[in-house]
């Protein structure tokens, strides 16, 4: 009686027993290849994926410190390049003054040794122009004291004569 009673409240529910059992049979294929073929997969495509995403986000962390490292490392790098630069200038500079210093020694000397060398050759021309001079005086003396030689007698030449030698001295 009772499986009745179990069929008439199933048949008054509107299921069917045998419809039931199938329709359970076949959802339990459904499940079970789902299971196998597509949850199991999906799954270990996810896990695939989240370990991706990780793993990503673990490099992206990675090329951020080594961009920062990078970063810092071109910075030193600048800064060292600067230093050289300002170096190599400051070794530039010392050694154009110092070349100017030299050059500046140099002009002085050859300078001094023009000056040196238009005193001797003015020195030289003042002699060679003072001792013409004086020869054209002792020319031109002559020939006044030989016209007025012709005037005086002995003694007013010799006087005369000594008198021009003693100036001349």
């Amino acid at each position: 009686m009772e499986p009745q009673v179990t069929q008439s409240v199933l048949g008054t529910l509107g299921i069917d027993w045998k419809l039931f059992l199938a329709q359970l049979i076949n959802f339990g294929i459904v499940v079970f290849v789902m299971w196998k073929w597509v949850y199991t997969p999906l799954l270990a495509m996810m896990d695939k994926r989240t370990k991706e995403i990780t793993d990503g986000l673990k490099n992206a962390k990675d090329a951020k410190k080594n961009l920062t490292e990078a970063e810092a490392e071109r910075d030193r790098l600048v800064q060292e390049a600067r230093a050289a630069g300002h170096a190599l200038l400051e070794d530039a500079q010392a050694k154009a003054e110092a070349l100017r210093q030299s050059k500046l020694a140099e002009t002085k000397q050859e300078i001094e040794k023009v000056v040196t060398e238009a005193k001797e050759r003015i020195s030289g021309e003042r002699d060679a122009a003072f001792s013409a001079l004086q020869k054209d005086i002792a020319d031109m003396v002559a020939l006044a004291t030989e016209k007025v030689a012709l005037e005086l007698d002995d003694k007013q030449q010799h006087t005369l004569i000594t008198k021009a030698i003693n100036e001349i001295k």
